[in-house]
């Protein structure tokens, strides 16, 4: 299995074209992709395949 780097918000906010703001709000409320962050020496990662994972539940909402 190929290890990617973790994301970066900046890389979050360009995948998805949501504005930092929002996704700072979804981390606190626990919600959305903002809600897959950790922190890594005081900043914000994202697994990829957990955003991944993601993105297939939002196409499986969306098709609902």
């Amino acid at each position: 299995m190929e290890r990617r780097p973790l994301a970066t918000l900046r890389e979050i906010v360009d995948f998805t074209g949501l504005p930092r703001r929002t996704i700072y709000d979804q981390r606190h409320r626990g919600v959305g992709i903002g809600a897959l962050a950790f922190k890594v020496g005081g900043h914000l990662r994202w697994d990829w395949s957990d955003v991944d994972a993601w993105v297939s539940q939002q196409k499986g909402q969306a098709a609902a």
